[in-house]
């Protein structure tokens, strides 16, 4: 069966992970630590913790882990509310926590979130570097 986790940071959108019910959790991690590059301005050695709330705590998913993701769903059944009659008991949230927000946290500073991320502007390279080269070559535009 397919398991979808919806993965929130501090500094981007929502985005998507499908993997097998099957899937250890190491690799679920390492494959979420990898989309956090691709969809969020964060690296890799900027992820903390990608974690669950449960009860009064903080559940990581640890990089050593030997649990499936079934077995790891299975043991937090109060979090991952099972119920076989819904789509949505397929579909569910992980959170990761980067240094940055965590260093603010830790010293009391404002720590927002970010639901969004300014797109980067779109510009031709190929235009910008013809155009620079022709500044450069004639003189014209430069102080």
């Amino acid at each position: 069966m397919k398991i979808t986790f919806e993965i929130k940071t501090t500094c981007s959108r929502p985005f998507h992970i499908t993997v097998s019910e099957e899937t250890p959790m190491f690799e679920l991690r390492n494959i979420i630590v990898t989309e956090v590059e691709y969809y969020t301005i964060m690296m890799r050695d900027d992820v903390v913790d990608i974690f669950i709330p449960y009860e009064n705590n903080c559940v990581s998913i640890r990089e050593l882990s030997s649990d499936t993701v079934k077995s790891f769903i299975d043991k937090y059944p109060d979090y991952f509310q099972k119920d076989n009659l819904s789509i949505v008991s397929n579909f569910h949230q992980l959170f990761v926590m980067d240094r940055l927000y965590l260093d603010k946290i830790q010293n009391n500073d404002e720590a927002p979130i970010y639901k969004d991320v300014i797109p980067p502007k779109e510009e031709n390279i190929v235009k910008t570097i013809m155009t620079t080269a022709i500044s450069m070559m004639t003189g014209t535009g430069m102080k």
